[in-house]
């Protein structure tokens, strides 16, 4: 983000689309076509702690508010892991939330351990 920032003025992007890092590299196991498979995806996903994932999330949502022209739109992807986090610090921020859109995942991947119900949505704010 601050590359983007120093090459661009600020306030010059209408629309900002946004998959951040969810933090849910933790070693685990899924199951996918048929094959447990590990669910890490990097060091990049791995948490650091609440505090060190807050001050990630928010030091990114201050530079798209920076990189945004007045009447901009940000669109933020989450799971429940994160986005009422996100969406927390985006009004924290400034930001305005005009809609909570859910994306249906057709084929989630399984409920393993039949504990909670299958992470089947994801939300974009």
């Amino acid at each position: 983000m601050r590359k983007i920032l120093e090459k661009h003025p600020n306030g010059c992007f209408d629309m900002i689309f946004a998959d951040p890092p969810y933090f849910l590299s933790n070693d685990g196991f899924s199951c996918q076509n048929g094959q447990m498979v590990s669910v890490n995806k990097g060091n990049w996903d791995k948490s650091k702690g609440m505090a060190a994932d807050l001050e990630f999330y928010e030091e990114w949502l201050r530079l798209c508010y920076a990189l945004l022209k007045p009447n901009g739109t940000i669109w933020v992807c989450g799971t429940f892991h994160n986005i009422y986090l996100i969406g927390y610090l985006m009004q924290t921020v400034g930001y305005h939330i005009l809609n909570n859109i859910t994306w249906e995942k057709p084929n989630p991947p399984p409920n393993l351990s039949c504990r909670f119900f299958t992470h089947s949505t994801e939300t974009i704010l």
